[in-house]
């Protein structure tokens, strides 16, 4: 897509630090950059309505992905995560305190430099969204290792924490287009429910001890996150399965959070245990069905966009294809 090298030269430029500390952050951010696609979900949508690409468009894809890479920052830090992307993270390098502030300082410095008096709706926009990843978070915290943990808790936090985020890329997209507002809303529809989608098939590779997702097998369970397998596995299960498997969490966690590096090494057999009883209830498929009903969705939205475009329909198909 060519119109990412463009949009490569505004992002540097909208986050080049004012400081010699804030430029090492910048530089180890840069060396894991992921697979960009909420920019591309920008871009792309925005060239639904436009052939060119405005400024503002270019702007808010910039903004979207300085947004997802604070969150990651913060994110690591809340979990303790040593590892993003399979490189060390911002709070292994440089510790907690300075990747809380770099995240802030991101979000901060990128904003005031966006910030245009003329029209302040797409910042509105971000915003927004910055707060719902916010609840996300809170949210999910409430329901770590927790018993009382519902699919519906779960959908709220996904909701907030992942699907926001992409849904705004599409407001975005279509906003900075000039689109109409009820096209702008099915842009937003649109990804929201690929986000939802993305979020599942995530916590899903968590499962495989193949997969190449950039992060360690069984993370989310050694953080104590009950992602939407585990607790299909939980609503089917008895109440002494149930104990059983709350109790190995919390024996996991301990290990995971131990100060020695020989005890956390100790928790993989704790992990294949959980993760084989979440296998054998047959949450996978059930979450690949939910996954499909939510993609489903998303096309369906696009259909009633009533715009074509082969290059936004090959990055649905990416984010959303299944199986």
């Amino acid at each position: 897509m060519e119109e990412l090298a463009v949009f490569d030269k505004k992002f540097q430029e909208l986050v080049a630090g004012d400081f010699p500390e804030m430029e090492q952050v910048n530089r180890q951010l840069f060396q894991s950059k992921g697979k960009q696609l909420r920019p591309m979900l920008v871009l792309l949508t925005h060239k639904l309505f436009r052939p060119q690409v405005a400024d503002q468009a270019y702007l808010a894809a910039s903004l979207v992905e300085i947004i997802h890479m604070a969150s990651l920052i913060h994110d690591d830090v809340v979990d303790m995560s040593d590892m993003r992307r399979g490189k060390a993270s911002i709070r292994s390098l440089f510790g907690n305190k300075t990747a809380v502030l770099a995240g802030d300082y991101l979000l901060a410095n990128a904003f005031l430099k966006a910030y245009d008096g003329h029209d302040s709706r797409l910042l509105l926009f971000l915003v927004d969204v910055i707060r719902q990843m916010s609840a996300g978070e809170l949210i999910q915290l409430e329901y770590v290792a927790n018993p009382q943990a519902t699919e519906e808790n779960y959908y709220r936090i996904i909701e907030r924490k992942t699907a926001a985020l992409f849904g705004c890329c599409c407001q975005c997209g279509a906003y900075t287009a000039q689109a109409g507002p009820s096209q702008i809303a099915l842009a937003q529809e649109i990804g929201r429910n690929a986000g939802l989608v993305f979020q599942i098939k995530d916590d899903l590779l968590d499962l495989d001890p193949d997969a190449d997702s950039g992060k360690q097998y069984g993370n989310d369970l050694l953080e104590g996150k009950l992602t939407l397998p585990a607790l299909y596995y939980l609503q089917n299960a008895a109440q002494k399965e149930k104990d059983d498997f709350f109790a190995g969490l919390r024996r996991l966690m301990e290990r995971h959070n131990a100060p020695r590096p020989e005890e956390a090494s100790e928790t993989k057999p704790e992990v294949d245990g959980l993760i084989a009883r979440i296998k054998q209830s047959g949450a996978e498929e059930y979450a690949l069905r939910k996954a499909e009903g939510f993609s489903r969705k998303a096309w369906d939205a696009y259909r009633r966009l009533d715009r074509v475009s082969p290059a936004f329909e090959k990055l649905l198909e990416q984010i959303c294809h299944i199986r």
